[in-house]
């Protein structure tokens, strides 16, 4: 846990977002389904020199908003992106036994094949070319038999919502009535993304 921290993004779409609002949990999955064969293939050697039957986990970046976190996780008219409350949800998370949390480090390959990883910092390990994702994640290790793992948390943690700027704006101001009335969160807390167009920026450059 890393004490500077103040939020966390959880870059994902509507249906998992809605699904997270109504049952207020959030969805810890098997990471060996992960695209990344190098991130997926590190956790099973975890669990198999840790001698785990089960883990599961879910990735958070714990800095500003980029275009790779929006393409690679929130792409398209579904997407969202939810920030939490870092210091209230490590109050949560501390509380789980056989849950661990943390920053991801990225190492580039000389220095993998010139130093030893300690095991306990395995699943927190990745290749250099993903530090812009600046990763933070949670694991969940278990001998138990289950297929997901859930972790209850109070909805006031969450920050606010951005709503990807690829939804038409009708179907934004729809979709944010509805999560208002979920969530219960004032205006303020549910926006659309001015990541693609920002007027802000651009009017920045018609004054100059």
């Amino acid at each position: 846990m890393d004490n500077t921290i103040s939020r966390l993004n959880r870059y994902t779409t509507l249906p998992i977002l809605l699904d997270m609002l109504e049952r207020k949990k959030l969805t810890l999955l098997n990471p060996i389904l992960w695209e990344d064969r190098n991130d997926a293939e590190i956790i099973l050697e975890y669990k198999n020199r840790k001698g785990v039957d089960n883990l599961f986990a879910l990735c958070f970046s714990h800095n500003d908003e980029t275009l790779h976190h929006w393409k690679t996780y929130s792409n398209g008219p579904s997407g969202c992106v939810i920030e939490f409350d870092a210091k209230k949800l490590f109050a949560i998370l501390n509380k789980i036994p056989g849950l661990k949390h943390g920053v991801v480090d990225y190492k580039k390959l000389p220095e993998i094949e010139k130093t030893k990883v300690e095991i306990n910092a395995m699943p927190f390990t990745k290749r250099w070319p993903y530090r812009v994702e600046e990763e933070y994640r949670i694991i969940y290790e278990t001998n138990e038999k289950m297929d997901f793992f859930e972790i209850d948390i109070p909805l006031n943690i969450i920050r606010k919502v951005t709503i990807s700027q690829q939804m038409p704006q009708q179907i934004y101001n729809t979709i944010k009535e509805h999560l208002k009335g979920t969530s219960k969160n004032p205006d303020g807390r549910i926006s659309r993304s001015t990541l693609y167009e920002n007027k802000r920026w651009i009017n920045g450059f018609k004054r100059m």
